[in-house]
């Protein structure tokens, strides 16, 4: 009765990189990714935490395996495989440069709420924030998205793969124009033009909307997904059946 992945995760590669990988993340985007990689096995996602250990804690002994259960009046179990590895930022800071460097990632996505684009009422990049000050002074060690996003493609650009797709997944309008408003202006902000000047040539920062509702993972899930699966899930996911 439970949906396994229809690939050979064996064969898949990364060419996803994902910044906060929360419940919605791998109740969305990682369900629509797991149905494209049996078409497409150049799509497995590397799962980035900017600062928890939490994800990786949980996800990482399961090889990047969960459990993701539709709420409809017959609730459907499925197992998603569309991760392949699980990190935390400040832990392996060059393995995730290496990552967005590489020549295989096609897409960058985010899911990180409003407030993780650092951005001011007017939707520029706040420069005064004190985390972005900090990624200003010294952008080899972010703590932001845009400073990992304008470090990474400083490096690939350097590198000379050529550009990506960098997607918002957050719900705030016009999220791929603020985005990469922000990404451009911090860019501008450490001094190199050049690197701006590449990222509007080469870079995509598509609008998106997606939906689904995803309540928290709690004791009763964790028991019905253990129920299901006949094993201990350290973390699975709920949403309602429908999504977009």
């Amino acid at each position: 009765q439970v949906a396994k992945p229809a690939y050979d995760r064996a064969a898949t590669r990364i060419g996803i990189v994902h910044f906060g990988p929360g419940a919605f993340h791998r109740a969305h985007q990682a369900f629509y990714v797991d149905r494209m990689l049996a078409h497409d096995p150049g799509l497995a996602i590397s799962a980035v935490a900017l600062r928890s250990d939490a994800v990786r804690d949980a996800l990482a002994p399961q090889d990047g395996l969960y459990s993701l259960i539709e709420r409809e009046a017959e609730p459907a179990v499925r197992v998603i495989g569309a991760i392949r590895e699980v990190l935390t930022a400040p832990a392996t800071p060059q393995l995730v440069f290496a990552r967005l460097a590489d020549p295989a990632v096609r897409f960058v996505s985010a899911t990180v709420t409003e407030k993780g684009y650092c951005l001011t009422p007017a939707g520029d990049l706040d420069v005064d924030h004190p985390q972005v000050r900090r990624d200003l002074a010294d952008p080899a060690r972010p703590t932001t998205l845009v400073g990992w996003l304008a470090e990474g493609l400083r490096r690939r650009r350097a590198g000379g793969p050529g550009g990506l797709i960098a997607l918002s997944c957050d719900n705030l309008s016009a999220n791929g124009e603020r985005f990469r408003r922000a990404v451009l202006q911090f860019a501008h902000a450490r001094g190199d033009a050049d690197l701006a000047r590449w990222i509007e040539a080469e870079v995509a920062f598509p609008d998106s909307m997606v939906d689904s509702i995803t309540p928290a993972t709690d004791a009763a899930l964790r028991a019905e997904a253990a129920e299901a699966l006949g094993l201990a899930d350290a973390w699975p996911i709920q949403r309602e059946r429908f999504a977009q």
